[in-house]
């Protein structure tokens, strides 16, 4: 009985001692939210241990048309700032609720002093359009997809943690250069493996490759049509194009249903390609899109 008593009495203890460290834990590292996995990836870099980074949308999901889940909302009710990617579907349709739910979260977007791309797909080709057929967008959110953007995105985030936490400069700003040291690598590989396919044309059924294909001087062929499936008049211009300009892979995010671009890769005698720029293993993916590209 005493051995069970003792027992019981250390099992107390631990408990106790690990509830105390948990809940100091918590009270110690103050909360980011941020919108997507890769934006997690660099903010997780630049922060190090002195922030927790909270990824709204989870793996897998489509941030286009998300709707956040209760145990996210109660993180984002904690979090002292949110960081936008900016012209995202969720945040077009949930930021004023955000704010809302958390008035004391100071809001970032990402994406400040990027170029964005606007107005009518240039990667559709005009030999795909015709007057009835253009394809009319409000803003690309896909910035992240190009490292020359990625180097604005890093930069903007440095400046919003040292904004929160200025007593962390010298540590943000040191994380800072590793992660654009990285960055850089990753644009050196893609600009010596890409140059050999310069001009040449890649499609994809949901355009989320637009700002790689501008930096790099390729062109993206783009199945979806404002959002939507194609239709068969669009579907078939759009295999015209491909056969003419050779085109070889066609990229598909796990998010969308594959028959249509597998129907599509029959008809031009190419491979069908999954890709996730949504992974949080940002620099991985990439260089994995870059060289089904170059087609290594």
């Amino acid at each position: 009985m005493k051995n069970h008593s003792f027992l019981k009495y250390c099992t107390c203890i631990l408990l106790t001692l690990f509830a105390v460290s948990c809940s100091t834990g918590n009270k110690e590292q103050k909360i980011v939210t941020v919108t997507i996995q890769p934006q997690k990836y660099f903010a997780e870099k630049i922060a190090g241990d002195r922030f927790a980074i909270n990824c709204i949308v989870p793996p897998g999901s489509n941030p286009e048309a998300y709707d956040p889940s209760p145990s996210h909302l109660v993180h984002l009710g904690k979090s002292v700032a949110y960081f936008k990617i900016g012209h995202i579907g969720f945040e077009l349709a949930w930021m004023d609720k955000l704010e809302q739910n958390n008035p004391q979260m100071k809001i970032f977007d990402n994406s400040t002093g990027i170029n964005i791309l606007t107005g009518t797909h240039e990667h559709n080709e005009s030999e795909v359009e015709n007057d009835n057929h253009h394809h009319h967008f409000d803003a690309d959110p896909h910035t992240w997809s190009s490292p020359k953007n990625v180097r604005i995105i890093a930069k903007n985030m440095y400046d919003a943690f040292v904004s929160l936490d200025p007593a962390g400069e010298k540590i943000y700003r040191k994380n800072y250069e590793e992660l654009l040291a990285e960055v850089n690598q990753v644009d050196s590989i893609m600009t010596r493996k890409l140059a050999p396919v310069k001009g040449t044309m890649f499609a994809i059924y949901h355009p989320s490759l637009s700002y790689l294909a501008k930096d790099y001087h390729l062109h993206q062929l783009s199945l979806e049509y404002n959002g939507k499936e194609p239709s068969a008049f669009y579907l078939k211009k759009a295999i015209d194009v491909a056969r003419e300009k050779h085109v070889k892979v066609i990229f598909i995010q796990q998010e969308f249903d594959a028959k249509q671009a597998e129907s599509f890769a029959q008809e031009i005698d190419g491979k069908v390609v999954s890709i996730n720029p949504l992974s949080y293993n940002w620099k991985e993916e990439l260089l994995r899109i870059t060289d089904a590209i170059a087609g290594e």
